[in-house]
Order: structure tokens, then sequence, then C-alpha cells
């Protein structure tokens, strides 16, 4: 048997709904937000692992698989969103369950990337419930920008 180095930690968030959307090594509380001009203050989730790849966990190493997205699907068609210095081009991240958007991609013209990097994600503030708060019986309220449609 391979000499294995001790686990991290693995967090789990679900949609508002229940759905089990993310497991990640990382506490969402510590991750960076966007910063002004954006108001959205969204997390940004370095890429995540792509499970349909032929890859596993195991070989990729342990600093490229901190993240997974599940039961989760981007839209086909990107949004312009309007900011006070421009525009910003969207993909939007949807709950395959109920359709709450949970966060988004941007268009590659609006950050520095290697060639073949994939994108960050960025998570939408109060889209989604730790597993631990769930078990705790919260029910947190839906924020404001997931009323609107």
């Amino acid at each position: 048997m391979a000499d294995r180095s001790p686990s991290l930690p693995i967090h789990t968030y679900h949609c508002l709904c229940t759905t089990l959307v993310l497991t990640t090594a990382h506490d969402l509380n510590s991750l960076p937000r966007r910063s002004e001009p954006v108001q959205d203050g969204a997390l940004i989730l370095a890429p995540p692992v792509d499970i349909t790849r032929a890859e596993t966990l195991e070989t990729q190493g342990s600093e490229s698989a901190g993240s997974v997205l599940l039961n989760v699907a981007f839209e086909r068609r990107p949004v312009m969103i309007r900011r006070e210095d421009g525009f910003e081009k969207r993909t939007l991240l949807r709950c395959v369950r109920c359709k709450l958007v949970i966060g988004y991609n941007l268009d590659e013209g609006h950050f520095e990337k290697q060639e073949g990097d994939p994108r960050p994600v960025y998570l939408l503030p109060g889209g989604l419930l730790s597993t631990q708060d769930m078990v705790e019986g919260k029910q947190p309220d839906a924020p404001l920008w997931a009323e609107q449609k």
C-alpha cells in the first residue's frame, strides 16, 4: 500500500434546495472575494476539478483536487452585466434541481489565465448552505438576488 499524506478536511455545501453542489478542501469563509467595482461580493473558487474527464482525484495531485462541483450546469448563453466601469460577460452556474443561480464564470477577456487553465468559478454569497448547517436545522432566507429572475 502506498504511503499517503494526511488527508485534508473536506467541506460540503448544498444549494438552498438541499442538493449537494460542492465538495472542497476550502472553507468558504476563507475564500477571497471579488473587490470593487464589482458589487456582488462573490467568492473566488480556484478552478474546480472536472469530474467528467478520465483523470481521478488521486492522479491529479492534492493542489488541483481542491474542489469538485456536482449537480450544477453552466447555461449555454452568457449574460451581460452592467457595472459602473463597463460591462461584464458571465456564464451562469445553476443548480440542476431548482435552477437557482449559485455562481458564474467570466468571459476569458476579464482575467489573466495561462493557456489551457480552467477559469475560476465565482460563487454568489447566500446561495450555498454547509452540510453542518443543514444538520443543525438552519433554514437561511433566500438572498435578494435569488428572488430576481
